[in-house]
């Protein structure tokens, strides 16, 4: 299996080997010994044909996990950096990524550098082949994960919204203003009515609000939201860091 995640940012190669070496990535042997240049031979199957050349000129650092035993290359490709892991277990592979996610921005963080992620998923894909089984969406920031609950929760989060303008209009309407007549028994049948829809339009926008506060809330236990490729987010593939 091998994975890609693409991003750009301001650090500086020594920060880069900051984060490995702090992970256990950095392997024990030279970066331009005979042992690094299998791996970037390894890796060289897992790039798209036509960026095979790029892959190959660019500068690039060596990566082996001492933990799963995922390897791979971070390369700087037209501007950006590219890494690319391997690892036949799909379980280690979608950890390492989610790890390696999570220290770059805890990194950039603490230090007050920036960092982009592609918005391109994450995909997890078998060796020599282009479908990709697991798809993850990167949620690097706050915005980010509430701008992918919106579009999860789509549903839940308009109710909310519109359940909140209907009750301040309905207090608006049901307010006990000068000019309502208490002897006029269709304008108290019409205010009445108005009175029992807010507990009805409360307890539905609380409801929906939960429901969508709730899946907010479990995107902050990931920096990668998983899904199986082609598949709703009901499908949702939870990888604990």
């Amino acid at each position: 299996m091998h994975a890609k995640i693409v991003f750009t940012s301001d650090f500086e190669d020594e920060s880069l080997i900051v984060i490995f070496k702090s992970n256990q990535w950095w392997p024990m042997y030279d970066q331009a010994s005979s042992d690094a240049e299998k791996i970037v031979t390894e890796m060289k199957d897992a790039v798209k044909e036509s960026d095979v050349a790029l892959f190959l000129e660019s500068k690039k650092y060596i990566l082996l996990s001492a933990i799963t035993d995922t390897h791979g290359t971070l390369s700087f490709e037209n501007k950006s950096w590219v890494l690319r892991l391997l690892n036949p277990n799909i379980s280690l592979l979608q950890l390492d990524c989610q790890v390696f996610v999570h220290k770059c921005i805890k990194y950039a963080n603490q230090n007050d550098y920036t960092i982009l992620f592609h918005d391109n998923p994450v995909q997890l894909v078998e060796r020599h082949r282009k479908e990709p089984i697991i798809e993850g969406k990167i949620l690097a920031s706050k915005k980010d994960r509430l701008l992918y609950a919106k579009k999860q929760k789509k549903l839940e989060y308009s109710i909310s919204v519109t359940g909140l303008i209907v009750f301040i209009t309905l207090l608006f309407l049901t307010f006990p203003w000068p000019f309502r007549d208490h002897s006029n028994e269709a304008q108290q049948w019409l205010f009445t009515i108005f009175e029992k829809l807010v507990g009805s339009v409360v307890i539905t926008s609380l409801i929906s609000y939960a429901q969508f506060h709730s899946f907010y809330a479990s995107l902050h236990q990931d920096s990668i939201k998983w899904t199986i490729a082609g598949e709703p987010v009901k499908k949702a593939i939870k990888t604990i860091v």
